[in-house]
């Protein structure tokens, strides 16, 4: 922000060097604010800061006073209201500006959610707060469920925020397991893609934090857990149901990479249960699931649901902020802050 140049003080101690900057000062604030200055004001204060620099050339103290104190009354009645003007007119320019940075950004780059629910324990958490990336895919226009560019469609593993087709106005974060033409069914709890198993290995029990809708009490529940791998790439119908058919048929997807997280399973399976198969996944669609499997309100319900691509909003990509039960509360209150989960990456 400019500001209006000091004026050194009158007097026989007016020092050549002060002058000389003082008529600087002068000079460059015209020259930024120039056309706020009226004519008459600008011929005035160029007329004394050429005085004021000829004075100080000409080293007497007393022309040299003389000139400054010209200069100084030239700036408190003709540009010293200029000044003032221009700095709030720069100030509201500047919040004029982070204001519309601001919304470009949320509208097209990146947007920050809460999570409000246990649906995708243990990846995120209650009290989590994720920074959404809104070009994962490609740039959409505001306002509108449509993609001006498209670069890149979700695959299987990415977790996606999307404004739920069943229940308006209410966005859902989940995990993309089908994918357009894609035929999803879980056999004992196990994910299968196109009949082709996605390999999981049990793991240490899972505690997390729980909290009662709408932000009331906490408490801790304890699940079985299993680390679960998704094979990227497409998945081919294997080639019969013996084993070595369906290791090939994963080994093939599996090609284009995996990814690999952690699932709760809070129900004990029941011997033979079966969900699905479900509808093939439309083009333009994905089926999605939460990683908490038991406490997850997902593509499952209703006898199987699908999310137009139009609805997706972005990629989960990290973690900024998370505030539970668990957390660090300087005051020993419900809930704090949970170090260990800041700037934690979401896969």
């Amino acid at each position: 922000m400019s500001r209006s140049a000091p004026a050194p003080a009158a007097g026989p101690a007016v020092e050549r060097g002060e002058a000389e900057r003082f008529a600087v000062a002068t000079r460059r604030f015209l020259e930024r604010r120039g056309k706020r200055v009226p004519e008459r004001a600008r011929a005035d204060a160029l007329a004394a800061a050429d005085a004021l620099e000829a004075a100080a050339a000409s080293g007497d103290p007393e022309l040299l006073a003389e000139a400054s104190a010209r200069l100084d009354l030239v700036w408190r009645d003709q540009l010293s209201l200029a000044a003032r003007k221009g700095a709030v007119r720069e100030l509201f320019e500047s919040a004029l500006l982070a204001l519309v940075v601001a919304l470009c950004a949320r509208t097209f780059v990146v947007e920050a959610f809460k999570i409000p629910s246990s649906s995708m324990v243990p990846t995120v958490e209650v009290g989590d707060h994720l920074l959404v990336s809104k070009l994962a895919y490609g740039l959409r226009l505001p306002f509108v469920n449509r993609f001006l560019l498209r670069w890149s469609e979700p695959r299987r593993g990415d977790v996606v925020v999307f404004a739920n087709p069943r229940e308006p106005g209410k966005d859902y974060i989940k995990r993309v397991i089908g994918l357009p033409g894609d035929v999803v069914e879980l056999r004992d709890q196990v994910v299968y893609v196109n009949g082709v198993p996605q390999p999981r290995v049990p793991v240490a029990d899972l505690t997390y934090d729980e909290q009662a809708e709408g932000g009331g009490r906490w408490w801790t529940e304890t699940c079985p857990a299993w680390k679960e791998t998704l094979a990227r790439g497409r998945v081919d119908s294997p080639r019969s149901a013996v084993a070595q058919a369906l290791a090939d048929a994963y080994a093939g997807a599996a090609r284009s990479g995996e990814v690999t997280h952690v699932v709760a399973q809070c129900r004990p399976a029941r011997l033979g249960e079966r969900e699905g198969p479900f509808e093939r996944v439309a083009p333009g669609h994905v089926f999605v699931l939460g990683d908490n499997r038991d406490r997850s309100a997902d593509s499952r319900a209703g006898g199987g649901w699908q999310v137009p691509l139009a609805n997706v909003k972005g990629r989960a990509t990290v973690i900024f902020w998370s505030w539970g039960r668990s957390g660090w509360a300087p005051r020993g209150g419900p809930a704090g802050l949970r170090v260990e989960r800041l700037f934690k990456r979401i896969e």
